[in-house]
């Protein structure tokens, strides 16, 4: 069954449901006017024949009261008979008006009347109620009522059913057209979008399908772009490999003499990919520990200033290569930090090489800390911080993603392009520290990435 039949079968049941109650309980209602107006017309019938029996005493005139109870049994036919028994005395006579009878639906009323001023003349009445004609009259009425009803129920559940069906139909459209969108993506159909005004729950769901199929677009361009990364990072350094490794046997089989400056010289080229695709598979590996929950940290008491050295000093030949200037600004005398030394490593190592990529040649890098308290506790903010190009914007918001490059990486940068997983694993081991990491930067006026590590 069809949400759209689904809804039109709720909303019609309820409507049904609902009349039905209401109509039941204005029968109800009205059966029981009825009933009391009945009674109330037998309580009339009482009190007139009652005043026309005193009137015709008073006058003395039988005649009077006969034609009177006559008049009223055709104004109430629910006056079956009327016996009049007119007594003087000793003297007694009886008048019957009506057909005298008896049946379970049929009830007599008694009415005596003395003269006021004789005791001994009076007039008794005993009127025989119809109730089988009483409750014809009550029946009748409710019966009109119903007929009204049902052809009131009949004509609104009509309406009903139109309504329910435009209102289920404009309701489940935008359903139909997110199912019809997620088979297009599910054809690979990307970036589709999906136009709905209003600003209910279904405009905010027609607006997440559009974030998600976005997201799907970038995704997808990321995967793009990630396997060409990946193929490029594993291709240059293997071709490299094997080109040296070539060089080496063709000399080998050529039967020409070592050349000791030259073996060592293609050893190092060959020992520098082997590095790039080491650094390249830790970063792969690292990227598998942090999805799976497996990034482990082992904190103590750490000297972070002998750390920036080592990674000063690790990247000084890099630098001098590129004219860069790359210092550690660090205080000596700022305390230790609970920290895991190589993960600490990993992560300067890893701003450090962005910063080279980025800053121009003449241009500075440096690594610098402050300390302060917050909430009882002290910790120390870390600043790499260079004079490089710097980012826009949109590149803010998108760095530490996973696989997510800025636009600034596509030309004009000092060594490989990377594959975007570098930032990514510095966000996920500063916050496995208890830290956090964010950057400043602006167009042309270099980058700030900093971090946070608790003092010991």
């Amino acid at each position: 069954m069809t949400i759209r039949l689904k809804l039109m079968v709720a909303m019609t049941t309820l409507f049904a449901v609902s009349f039905g109650g209401l109509g039941y309980g204005l029968v109800t209602l009205q059966e029981r006017h009825l009933v009391a107006e009945s009674q109330d017309r037998v309580r009339i019938i009482e009190g007139t024949v009652e005043r026309a029996a005193r009137d015709a005493l008073l006058n003395r005139d039988e005649v009077l009261l006969i034609s009177y109870v006559k008049f009223l049994q055709a104004q109430f036919p629910s006056i079956a008979y009327c016996r009049i028994q007119w007594e003087e005395g000793t003297h007694s006579e009886t008048r019957t008006v009506g057909t005298a009878r008896s049946g379970p639906e049929l009830f007599e009323r008694l009415i005596i009347v003395r003269d006021p001023a004789d005791g001994r003349r009076r007039v008794s009445l005993s009127v025989g109620i119809d109730g089988e004609e009483l409750s014809a009259r009550v029946k009748q009425q409710v019966g009109r009522l119903q007929r009204d009803l049902a052809r009131l129920f009949g004509i609104t559940l009509i309406a009903t059913l139109l309504f329910t069906g435009w209102f289920a139909s404009r309701l489940t459209q935008p359903l139909h057209a997110l199912s019809e969108g997620a088979a297009q993506i599910a054809k690979g159909r990307l970036g589709l979008r999906l136009e709905w005004r209003s600003k209910d729950e279904i405009g905010a769901l027609v607006e997440s399908f559009n974030n998600m199929s976005a997201r799907l677009e970038d995704l997808d361009a990321m995967k793009r772009d990630f396997v060409s990364s990946v193929t490029h990072e594993l291709r240059s350094p293997l071709g490299a490999i094997e080109s040296f490794l070539n060089l080496l046997q063709a000399k080998a089989a050529g039967g020409q003499s070592a050349d000791p400056q030259q073996f060592w010289e293609y050893f190092g080229r060959i020992q520098a990919n082997v590095r790039r695709l080491s650094g390249f598979i830790n970063d792969l590996l690292d990227v598998a520990k942090i999805e799976r929950g497996k990034m482990e940290c082992h904190l103590k008491p750490t000297r972070l200033q002998g750390v920036a050295d080592e990674v000063v000093q690790f990247f000084e030949a890099k630098s001098r290569e590129l004219n860069i200037t790359l210092s550690n600004r660090l205080d000596a005398g700022i305390g230790e930090v609970q920290a895991d030394p190589e993960r600490v490593r990993q992560v300067l190592v890893n701003l450090i090489a962005n910063a080279l990529k980025f800053t121009p040649s003449g241009g500075q890098v440096w690594i610098q800390g402050e300390a302060y308290r917050e909430g009882g506790a002290r910790f120390l903010e870390v600043a790499v911080a260079d004079t490089g190009r710097g980012m826009d914007d949109e590149d803010l918001r998108n760095l530490f993603q996973r696989f997510q490059q800025g636009k600034n990486i596509q030309s004009g940068v000092h060594g490989t392009k990377g594959t975007g997983l570098g930032l990514f694993i510095v966000k996920s081991i500063v916050e496995a520290h208890g830290g956090k990491v964010s950057a400043r930067s602006a167009p042309g006026k270099g980058t700030q990435f900093l971090f946070t590590l608790r003092m010991s």
